[in-house]
């Protein structure tokens, strides 16, 4: 091996049952470079964002920051518990209420005003279509997904029932990034 060779991949020691939100995080405890999520007790590892992508979720954290939303309510890359126990997804930003206690590690998801993903390069899919569900369905109230591209453009979700009674983003509004972070925040 050479100076240049990256390091051998070492698995971490996991237990052989389906994890729990508490495995994970003690294992993002001793792992800064990756991001840990929980899908039904599987684990979900995802590699660390590309600079467009953090510039996109720095640019609407100072934005919201700027119209008075505090450091305690405005959270990057926070857990945020799916089903108890088992399922966590952490949101690229989250706007959470100042309730949320500062040891907290998976935030409940009625304390969440909005979750907000930014679409990359392997995360269509899940940030399309399966966190939208799993976060209408935990009851978080609002949603954003921001499509990247030449353009970007911000795609709000607000929670509803949909024709079954089931929670589920009803409505929908799509805008410009640089046009959202011209005006005031939507109410969260």
């Amino acid at each position: 091996m050479t100076a240049a060779d990256p390091a051998p991949l070492v698995p971490p020691q996991l237990p052989p049952r389906p994890l729990t939100l508490d495995d994970v995080a003690a294992l993002a405890a001793i792992d800064d470079v990756h991001r840990y999520e929980l899908d039904e007790g599987t684990l979900v590892v995802m590699a660390p964002p590309d600079k467009g992508h953090t510039v996109i979720v720095n640019r609407i954290q100072r934005w919201l920051a700027s119209h008075g939303y505090t450091d305690d309510e405005v959270l990057p890359a926070s857990g945020v518990k799916i089903r108890e126990r088992t399922s966590g997804r952490c949101p690229d930003l989250i706007v959470a209420d100042r309730t949320v206690p500062d040891e907290e590690i998976w935030i409940d998801p009625a304390a969440v005003r909005l979750a907000v993903e930014v679409v990359s390069r392997g995360s269509e899919k899940v940030d399309r279509d399966v966190k939208p569900r799993e976060y209408a369905s935990a009851g978080i109230r609002q949603y954003w997904r921001v499509e990247r591209g030449v353009k970007p453009t911000v795609h709000m979700y607000r929670l509803g029932l949909d024709e079954h009674g089931d929670r589920a983003y009803v409505s929908h509004e799509a805008v410009l990034l640089d046009e959202l972070l011209d005006g005031e925040p939507p109410k969260l």
